[in-house]
């Protein structure tokens, strides 16, 4: 869903325990970029799914994978 400029609404709760699902087939090795979706957690009523995305600018090798939870 796209929120359009001037809408104000609040970020995720950084001090919550959010439940984490793994996003993929990513393996150990693999190269990430900007933008790539590596898992996803449940927000709200409203916005179900929040993708939780490599940021802008960023790249690497995954190193480690954890699991779900």
């Amino acid at each position: 869903m796209f929120i359009p400029k001037g809408v104000d609404i609040p970020a995720l709760d950084i001090e919550k325990m959010w439940e984490y699902t793994n996003a993929g087939d990513w393996k150990v090795g693999d190269i990430v970029t900007g933008g790539d979706v590596i898992g996803t957690v449940y927000e709200n009523g409203l916005f179900k799914v929040h993708r939780i995305m490599i940021p802008p600018n960023i790249k690497g090798k995954i190193s480690k994978i954890m699991p779900s939870g």
